[in-house]
């Protein structure tokens, strides 16, 4: 693929990448008024109904494949329900700077998804950026939180799971895609079925504790509609472009993380060390970038 063919998914996996950060900085608003177990309800409850008004005007319905859909209905079971809510566990816990930091290992998972299954291939500047990564992540796991956090080992395993669910699901979106290409119909299927997985596991509790807080659900809606966007662009680069182009760049978005937290919560400052791990995340993505174009 050309330097110019390329630079539509690029845009639209930098947009993701934003509006995964953006939704990080949203929760921990939203944290402050509505405990994390009941939050997915609205965060994804939110991204559905968006979802699904952008797909009844600008998806062409007249193309609709089944095989396709099923797919997306699938993954719709895991993604993004089970990653709402690690990752809203994991921003609880470590704070948006380090949770984010920790998912950056996501375009390791999508990127062995696309050789195992769908036959692409890595160079020796890919295999180089994913040591990189997987040495920023060490490096941050070396020092402590922010905001006077401090944690267990086990609890890294909570962004860690949510990237292992996010890479992987990736190849299983692209395959869909190829078969109908429309990524917004894709992100509103998923969302219906998340929708139904995370009523079923916290409604009747929700039912039992009574009405949130406004300003935690405004929040949380919030977080649904960036989600939703950065799934959505997501979706929509992972149709345009290669995984291994799509998914460094996306990764990009703890970086993003690190600046908006700067700006908008000043107790989420990371350490040196953190930062440093950061930068050598950012330096393994370059190289993803570098052996995939």
């Amino acid at each position: 693929m050309s330097g110019t063919a390329n630079l539509a998914p690029m845009l639209l996996a930098l947009g993701a990448a934003f509006c995964f950060a953006l939704a990080l900085i949203l929760t921990q608003f939203g944290l402050r008024t509505m405990p994390s177990w009941r939050s997915p309800l609205y965060s994804i409850g939110g991204a559905l109904v968006v979802a699904w008004l952008a797909a009844f005007v600008f998806v062409d319905w007249s193309t609709f494949n089944l095989d396709a859909a099923l797919i997306f209905a699938g993954v719709g079971c895991i993604f993004p329900v089970v990653v709402s809510i690690l990752s809203v566990r994991s921003n609880e816990r470590l704070g948006p700077a380090v949770a984010g930091a920790v998912g950056n290992v996501t375009p390791i998972f999508a990127v062995l998804g696309a050789v195992l299954f769908l036959g692409e291939h890595l160079g020796l500047l890919q295999l180089s950026g994913l040591a990189m990564v997987v040495g920023g992540v060490a490096l941050l796991a070396l020092r402590g939180g922010t905001g006077g956090r401090h944690w267990s080992v086990w609890v890294l395993g909570l962004p860690l799971a949510a990237a292992l669910v996010r890479g992987a699901i990736q190849p299983a979106i692209k395959t869909g895609l190829a078969l109908w290409p429309e990524p917004l119909a894709a992100a509103a299927i998923g969302y219906a079925l998340s929708t139904v997985v995370i009523v079923s596991l916290v409604g009747r509790r929700a039912l039992r504790e009574g009405p949130a807080m406004r300003s935690g659900v405004l929040w949380f809606l919030g977080v649904g509609f960036a989600n939703g966007s950065a799934t959505f662009l997501l979706y929509a680069a992972l149709g345009l472009g290669s995984i291994t182009v799509v998914a460094p760049l996306v990764a990009v978005f703890p970086l993003i993380g690190v600046v908006l937290s700067w700006i908008f919560l000043r107790g989420e400052q990371l350490h040196a060390i953190g930062l440093l791990g950061i930068l050598v995340s950012v330096a393994g993505v370059i190289l993803l970038l570098l052996g995939g174009t």
